[in-house]
């Protein structure tokens, strides 16, 4: 089994989170997991993540929870407190778990928690007890109001195709070979170039609706844009801390305009840049 996590379709309405809560706050599901803490511990969590600044600002929620590795530290680390399930799904044993707090250290992106109140280790089961029971995916998929998150069950080396087929990307350097993977990890991981083209016609600014943008790098022409209605632009997709771009503006009748803009780890936002008659 696959969890497939789409980042343009999550709106952060934390249904996954608040239906992992419910499945688990006050019930404890034996052989898989005592119940969860109320506060603080988190199983499933969406963080915001944000890129730009204003007025061109973008947010996604990247939904993180323990990715079920084929290739998992934990299990390896410790046999004796983690199991793999024949549906990938990895699990803590319980016994183990009680007031063994050095169970934290073994995941290496800390997605195994700690209950204050029943003193164990804990993470996310993909409700191994609701699929015993006949459910076809975990209460969090099941909760998830636009599908961002979805589940496939497949043979690993079909899930490969599906992987790039749909350009799917781990959020690690994928050496775990997570079960867990992200779809349009664009928004999360890239870049973008914004900004507004306008002119003055002799009475009143205007937005220079329809304008070229060229993007080169290191002369290269790597791809080229319109101004939408308002003058705004955005090229998207550009890889964090690759290097200066030099951007060029078009209109017909007016002088070409002309730009360089570094791009490091976060988005660059343009100023107003005004057009001058040819």
């Amino acid at each position: 089994m696959h969890i497939v996590v789409d980042i343009a379709k999550c709106v952060g309405c934390f249904n996954c989170m608040i239906a992992c809560k419910d499945e688990h706050v006050g019930n404890s599901w034996p052989p898989y997991t005592d119940e969860q803490q109320k506060h603080e511990q988190k199983w499933i969590n969406p963080e915001k993540n944000e890129r730009g600044k204003a007025p061109f600002t973008e947010v996604c929620y990247v939904t993180k929870f323990c990715m079920h590795c084929d290739n998992a530290h934990c299990l390896s680390t410790r046999p004796d407190a983690f199991t793999r399930r024949g549906d990938g799904i990895v699990l803590i044993n319980m016994d183990k778990a009680k007031g063994d707090k050095s169970l934290l250290d073994v995941c290496p992106y800390g997605k195994i928690s700690w209950n204050d109140e029943l003193e164990t280790a804990q993470k996310c089961t993909m409700c191994a007890h609701l699929l015993d029971d006949g459910w076809n995916e975990p209460r969090c998929v099941h909760a998830c109001p636009l599908r961002a998150l979805s589940v496939v069950k497949c043979e690993d080396g079909n899930f490969g195709e599906i992987v790039k087929a749909h350009k799917l990307k781990a959020l690690t350097d994928g050496s775990n070979r997570p079960r867990v993977m992200y779809k349009n990890m664009y928004k999360y991981d890239t870049c973008f170039i914004a900004g507004t083209l306008a002119y003055n016609d002799g009475e009143v600014d205007r937005a220079a609706q329809g304008a070229t943008v060229e993007l080169r790098l290191n002369t290269e022409l790597l791809t080229d844009v319109k101004t939408d209605f308002f003058g705004e632009f955005k090229i998207d997709r550009i890889p964090k801390n690759s290097g200066t771009f030099e951007l060029t503006f078009l209109k017909d009748g007016y002088k070409p305009i002309k730009t360089e803009v570094a791009v490091g780890a976060d988005s660059p936002c343009l100023d107003i840049m005004y057009f001058e008659k040819a």
